[in-house]
């Protein structure tokens, strides 16, 4: 995985093109993608998942607004996107819970609902460096995690 934070006309404009190149799998952060269309059209090809931060990058004032985030575009054209927390030691945060409730609230659209977020967590899994027997282990769990959830917010609307 590589991490570029940084905006368009800089020298991680160039990172962009060597981890493409590369056969990268996964892209930290990836700001300046969203100025290069022919590179996120090539991601969106190559099923190259974005890592947003959602938290983080509020937190270090890359943006002010969530709405406005990257990744908000990145879920508008169907770029795989996961969620992570990007250092969450150092603000005291425990898991990722609020990442994704940011991710919910401020990136994607008021249509999205638990499609979004069930796709965003099974990213998680599915662009990570599991192995084949970890993946499908963890997968598993997923799934019933997943229905126990939905059972949950059913249950608690009779």
């Amino acid at each position: 995985m590589l991490y570029l934070t940084d905006w368009y006309g800089t020298s991680t404009d160039l990172d962009l093109f060597d981890a493409i190149l590369l056969n990268t799998t996964r892209i930290g952060h990836g700001y300046a993608l969203m100025k290069h269309p022919i590179l996120w059209k090539a991601v969106k090809e190559r099923n190259i998942a974005v890592e947003v931060c959602p938290i983080s990058n509020q937190v270090l004032h890359l943006l002010w607004d969530l709405r406005n985030h990257p990744g908000a575009f990145y879920l508008s054209q169907n770029i795989p996107v996961v969620i992570s927390s990007d250092d969450p030691g150092f603000w005291g945060a425990k898991d990722l819970s609020y990442d994704y409730y940011y991710a919910i609230m401020s990136l994607a659209s008021n249509q999205s609902g638990l499609r979004t977020l069930k796709q965003l967590v099974w990213n998680s899994i599915s662009y990570s460096t599991l192995n084949k027997t970890e993946r499908a282990l963890a997968n598993a769990t997923l799934k019933r995690q997943w229905d126990l959830f939905l059972d949950g917010i059913l249950n608690e609307n009779q």
